[in-house]
């Protein structure tokens, strides 16, 4: 199937011509055809799957041009992710004449104000600030057509669920509804059923696999050691550009610091910072002006970035899905990447849910050279998995592979790994 296939309004094609975008995804080939019904839709896929154009094109082809009150209202978690998905609009609405207001906390109302009294069509935003413009009439809803929550269960996670609901009801019941969550928990689906009306559910299979584009490993340490080998990590791979993973937003700051001093140019990302300076950190990584980010998880959320080398998860990721999608992050459009998790005796139970959900172990690497003041932590069970996939390369250290369930508990390649002994 073809994106022309679709039947879309000219203008929409010739977006989509522009992007060179031919072939539609297959979340975009399943929801596309039910927007355009008028059905509401629950679609459970993840970021990088394409949900953001699977509802902005039915959505375009439908909006009645020019608007005087807004039609389309799209709620996101994160301020990155809500300008991701408007800078979107705006690509693909150009042709077509379509005003797309940004709304976010963090940062001066005023001009967000003068752009929804200047008139718009579609709306994007986080839920804060989309309430607080609703309550103060700034934002008008009578008029709405189509209501979309994205990654609604990372909305929840955050504690944004009540200020959704506040949303909604003062939409009108004739919206067309879409909610996009790689999770349906008990409190999105009891939304769904207040909000929503016989929704339609189109569903990806979620990611478990790693691509082959990515080479990965966990790195045992002593937890009191985990800032050094992360420092030495560094220094053998010498990434062109890298990523690294924390639990909490101090600690983005502490990293931060850390590795400037080790003369790595890094910029952080978290809620701790002020919106204009988060946009300059992105700006600044996408662009190249440093070579590092330290985020964590929801900081980074809708952050799409290409040629980042290397993830460095400084904290073992609270559920195993994030394992996937914190690494994928690397090894993008063509390109291969490696991924390193730093994993302590602590981390053993998240390591064990990771292997299971990826139904293979993850290898174990151990840098020679490196001053280990405790043995690194033994891991509990496993043997090895198959590495036709590695990258080899010299760097000193031993890597061990891991025992997928139900598998054989072989020895490893005992390949040379870029930067330990595979062991």
């Amino acid at each position: 199937m073809k994106f022309k296939d679709f039947g879309f309004k000219p203008e929409i094609q010739r977006a989509l011509d522009d992007a060179e975008y031919d072939t539609p995804t297959p979340i975009q080939e399943q929801a596309i055809p039910l927007l355009l019904g008028g059905q509401d839709l629950i679609g459970i896929a993840e970021t990088g799957t394409g949900k953001t154009l699977a509802f902005l094109l039915p959505i375009f082809h439908q909006l009645e041009l020019p608007g005087t009150n807004p039609q389309a209202l799209v709620v996101c978690p994160t301020r990155e992710l809500a300008m991701q998905v408007a800078g979107e609009a705006e690509r693909f609405g150009q042709h077509l004449g379509v005003r797309t207001v940004l709304a976010y906390g963090g940062t001066s109302s005023g001009d967000q104000k003068r752009k929804l009294a200047a008139g718009c069509e579609v709306v994007v935003g986080t839920p804060g600030r989309l309430l607080d413009f609703v309550n103060s009439a700034w934002l008008s809803l009578r008029k709405l057509r189509f209501a979309v929550l994205d990654e609604a269960d990372r909305m929840l996670d955050m504690g944004f669920i009540n200020d959704v609901d506040a949303i909604l009801r003062k939409t009108p019941m004739s919206r067309q509804s879409i909610l996009f969550s790689a999770t349906i928990p008990d409190e999105i689906r009891s939304l769904a059923q207040r909000y929503m009306l016989h929704p339609e559910t189109v569903q990806m299979h979620r990611g478990t696999k790693v691509t082959a584009k990515v080479d990965h490993a966990f790195y045992p340490v002593h937890p009191d050691q985990k800032e050094q080998l992360l420092v030495e990590v560094l220094k053998r791979e010498k990434p062109t550009k890298f990523l690294v993973f924390t639990a909490t937003r101090e600690n983005t700051s502490v990293l931060a610091l850390l590795l400037r001093r080790h003369r790595f140019e890094v910029v952080s990302l978290s809620s701790l910072h002020s919106q204009a300076n988060r946009e300059r950190a992105l700006q600044a990584f996408r662009d190249g002006d440093c070579q590092a980010l330290v985020a964590t998880d929801v900081a980074a959320r809708g952050l799409d970035i290409t040629d980042i080398d290397l993830v460095v998860n400084f904290d073992v990721p609270m559920h195993a899905e994030d394992y996937v999608h914190r690494i994928g992050r690397t090894g993008r459009a063509e390109r291969t990447g490696k991924a390193a998790t730093l994993v302590t005796n602590r981390d053993e139970r998240r390591v064990s849910e990771i292997e299971r959900l990826l139904k293979e172990g993850v290898p174990r690497v151990e840098l020679e050279g490196f001053d280990y003041r405790t043995q690194p932590p033994a891991r509990k069970g496993g043997g090895d998995r198959p590495r036709g996939r590695g990258r080899g390369g010299g760097g000193g250290g031993r890597r061990s592979g891991g025992k997928a369930p139900g598998g054989s508990g072989g020895r490893g390649s005992g390949g040379q790994g870029r930067s330990g002994r595979r062991r």
